[in-house]
Formats: structure tokens, C-alpha cells, sequence
């Protein structure tokens, strides 16, 4: 046991650059893939990977800056420290529940392809952390492996689901063909998304604004253009950041602000090339899939799961994840109740939106709106779980910061579904109730779709 458990351990260390390539070449090869071409198509991913964290940590270095700067202005004093994502998935993947769940996960993920009640084939092995992740906390409440391995299981389904049926809009508004995104992280968003979306929908006037990539174009000429659009909205986050700060020069000030621009501007450019990177090596083994289940299932079509950075290039996800950065630290600031300092986490915003944008068909506006909700909503949250987050992260033996007693991450642990498992797990048998039901639920609704489209696929075959 001691070895499965290193080698999985070894596994989860070479990270997603890394294990993402090899299990692309593994199944090229399992579906025929001529060795040379899916060893291109497995390098083609990972080069897309490298190049999309490149990006962000290119808008890192300089928005971390930036962000502390807003800090001092605003005077934000809190006492819940974000460690962000890197350091959540640590704390996940350092836990029994995170060794045990990648085999999990993939056992999970063959049962329901058997059973027709998933279309994804998720190779994203490395992001069953967030599902790990919500099983550490559960363990960290309740020392209960099974209820803890129960609930992140739930979770999974419950991602699976919403993965299947967003990946037709994945597919239209984020231009990820054969693609879906069962990202624990992105799919959360999902349900709030079609909620808040449906009720935007009854309120006269505001179901009539609508402002997607193709009408900035529109309204602002050339300055709805990506490379303008970018530099825009960095020189006004850099504005924030900088055009306060006591005791800096105006020259200094202006060339803070005007490289804020510049980098924001390459990353609107950047991205979606090297999305687009990823999607070659994407392609083969994409095309592959779909000639063999026309040949084994018929008319059954079926999606390889990505991390939601394939859906980071869309200007619509960048414009709105660099505006909600210094709008989550004007939340922090004025929520009654929030003791949560979001930080380090706050690029990760850019893989929050994917799923949401593809959910408002592309909109902007709906688009922003619901991110700030649920920003909002995040910050509650991080403050309620973050006794349990610091609990874990010492059982891990992740190193506290110094100066901080409690810690948190805004872009997970600040997450609904986390959230509400854990609230579940305080009733050990209900939450075994809840979570059978719902994903009985889920299920059946999920393969009655996958059935139709089968059907309707071999009408359209005869026709």
C-alpha cells in the first residue's frame, strides 16, 4: 500500500504541465494514435499549459503589487490570510482523502461512462484536488474517511454532470469543440449562473443589456478591440493601485500604471494563442474518440475534460476577472461579517468565469454581475470555513504564514460546493441521504440527455 501510495504521491508532484502530456500520449495510443502524432498532441498540450500559466504569472507579477497597494490605501485590516490555490491543493493532496481520491476518481469516472451517465472522459486528473480538497475539510470536521471520501465523490458527480451539459456551450462561446470542463472550481459557479442569469432575464430593462466581445467591438470601435480593450483595463487597475499611493512620484506612478497596461494588454493577446496551442494537441486524439464511438456507440458523442484554462483565452473571461480584482478587495473591505483578506488567489479569478461566460452565451454584463455575487458570497464563506481550512493545512504540515493564526483561499476554499458539503457532513446520515439523492437525481436527468442527443443524432444520420 505504502508504494501505491508513493507513486500516486510522485504522480500528483509532477503537476499538470507534466501529467496532463503523458496521459494524452497513454490515450492516443489506446485509440490508435500513431506514436509520433500523439506524442506531439500530448507536448502540444502541455506546451499550451506552460504557455496559459506563463500568462498568469506574467499578470501576477505584477497585479500581486498592485494589490497590496490597494491594501494600504484602502487601509484593509483582516484576519482570515489568503494562501491561495497552489497552497489549497498542497493542503488537498496532503491528506489521506486527497491520496485516495485520484483512484477514486477514475473509478468514478469509468462507472459513469459504462452506465451513460457522463459524456466526459475527464483526463484532468491532477484537478480531482478540489473534490480532495472538500473531503480534507470533511475530515478535518468530522475524522470520518468514509463520509469525507462520500461527500468529495458527490462533489465529482455533481461536476460531471454540470460538465456534460455546458459543454455544448463551452463549445459555441469559448470555442472548445470536442471539449468539456469538469474543473471543480469553474462548474461550482454553474447553478448561480443559470439562477442569477434566469432572474436578470424577469427584471425589465436589465434583460435588455447586453454587452458580449462582438459589441465592444461594436460601441467602442477599435478600443473594443482585445490589445486596446487590455491595455484600458489595465491602466485603470493600475490607476487604483498607484494613483493614491502617498510619497511616489507622478513619473514614478505613471510608469507603474503604464506597464500595468502594457501587461494586460499582452495577456488579452497572449492567452488565446496559447489556447489555442493546447487545442492542437487536443485535436488528434479529440478526432480519434469520435470516429471510434461512431464505430462502437453510434450516434454518442463524448468529451475529453480539460482544465478550465482551455477556456482562459475569451476576452469576455479576462476583462472581467481583472476588473473583479480590485472590486473583491472593495467587497472585503465594506462586508459586514467578512474577516477574509483575498491575495495571492485573486488572479485565479480568470478560472472562475470560464463556465460563467459560457452560461450567459458570452454577455459581459451578466457575466460581471454574477461574478461579483458571487465574490461576495465567497468572502462569507472563507470566513465560516476558514477555522477548518487552517485545521487541515496543520494536519498536512503546510507551513503557516507567520503573524497569522487563521488562513484561507479565495479561489477555493471560498467555493459553494466545498461549503455546502461540509455544512451536510454535520449530520453524518443525512448528508449519505442528500448526497445519494442528489446525485440519483443528477444522474438519471444526465443520461436521459445523453440518450436523446444519441437519438437525435441517429435521425439526422437517416435523414
Amino acid at each position: 500500500m505504502k508504494y501505491v501510495v508513493d507513486f500516486i504521491q510522485y504522480i500528483v508532484k509532477l503537476g499538470p504541465t507534466v501529467m496532463i502530456p503523458i496521459i494524452f500520449l497513454i490515450f492516443g495510443l489506446c485509440l490508435k494514435v500513431p506514436f509520433a502524432k500523439a506524442l506531439r498532441g500530448g507536448l502540444m498540450v502541455g506546451i499550451g499549459f506552460i504557455g496559459l500559466n506563463a500568462t498568469v504569472t506574467i499578470l501576477t507579477d505584477v497585479m500581486n503589487p498592485a494589490v497590496q497597494e490597494i491594501i494600504k490605501v484602502m487601509h484593509i485590516n483582516l484576519s482570515v490570510i489568503d494562501v491561495g490555490w497552489p497552497s489549497a491543493s498542497a493542503i488537498a493532496y496532503g491528506s489521506i482523502v486527497g491520496v485516495t481520491m485520484i483512484p477514486l476518481g477514475i473509478i468514478i469516472n469509468m462507472i459513469m461512462l459504462f452506465t451513460k451517465t457522463t459524456s466526459t472522459i475527464d483526463i484532468d486528473i491532477w484537478d480531482f484536488w478540489h473534490f480532495a480538497f472538500t473531503g480534507s475539510l470533511v475530515y478535518a470536521l468530522t475524522d470520518d474517511i468514509l463520509l469525507s471520501l462520500f461527500l468529495a465523490s458527490v462533489n465529482m458527480v455533481v461536476i460531471m454532470v454540470i460538465a456534460d451539459r455546458t459543454a455544448p456551450l463551452s463549445e459555441k462561446y469559448l470555442g472548445l469543440p470536442g471539449i468539456s470542463i469538469p474543473h471543480g472550481y469553474a462548474g461550482s459557479f454553474v447553478p448561480f449562473a443559470v439562477v442569477i442569469n434566469w432572474i436578470i432575464d424577469k427584471i425589465p430593462g436589465v434583460n435588455k443589456i447586453h454587452l458580449d466581445a462582438k459589441d465592444f467591438n461594436k460601441k467602442f470601435g477599435n478600443w473594443g478591440e482585445p490589445t486596446l480593450l487590455g491595455f484600458v483595463i489595465g491602466l485603470l487597475v493600475g490607476f487604483l493601485a498607484y494613483g493614491f499611493v502617498p510619497g511616489m512620484d507622478w513619473p514614478d506612478k505613471i510608469g507603474k500604471i503604464l506597464l500595468m497596461g502594457v501587461t494586460m494588454s499582452a495577456v488579452m493577446i497572449i492567452t488565446p494563442k496559447m489556447a489555442a496551442l493546447l487545442l492542437q494537441g487536443v485535436v488528434p486524439v479529440s478526432n480519434n474518440i469520435q470516429k471510434l464511438t461512431q464505430k462502437r456507440f453510434g450516434g454518442r458523442k463524448f468529451y475529453i475534460g480539460m482544465d478550465t484554462a482551455v477556456g482562459i483565452g475569451s476576452p469576455v473571461v479576462l476583462a472581467c476577472a481583472t476588473l473583479m480584482i480590485p472590486l473583491s478587495l472593495v467587497f472585503a473591505f465594506i462586508l459586514p461579517g467578512n474577516k477574509f483578506l483575498p491575495t495571492i488567489g485573486l488572479v485565479g479569478f480568470v478560472f472562475m468565469f470560464p463556465l460563467i461566460v459560457a452560461v450567459t452565451h458570452g454577455d459581459f454584463f451578466r457575466s460581471f454581475i454574477i461574478g461579483a455575487i458571487n465574490v461576495i458570497i465567497g468572502l462569507w464563506i472563507g470566513t465560516n470555513l476558514s477555522p477548518f481550512f487552517t485545521k487541515a493545512a496543520r494536519a498536512a504540515h503546510f507551513a503557516i504564514p507567520k503573524n497569522s493564526t487563521l488562513i484561507g483561499s479565495i479561489d477555493y476554499e471560498s467555493n459553494p460546493f466545498p461549503w455546502i458539503l461540509f455544512q451536510m457532513a454535520h449530520n453524518k446520515w443525512l448528508a449519505y441521504v442528500i448526497g445519494i439523492v442528489v446525485c440519483g437525481i443528477l444522474v438519471i436527468w444526465n443520461r436521459h440527455c445523453i440518450i436523446k442527443a444519441e437519438k437525435e443524432a441517429e435521425a439526422a444520420k437517416k435523414a
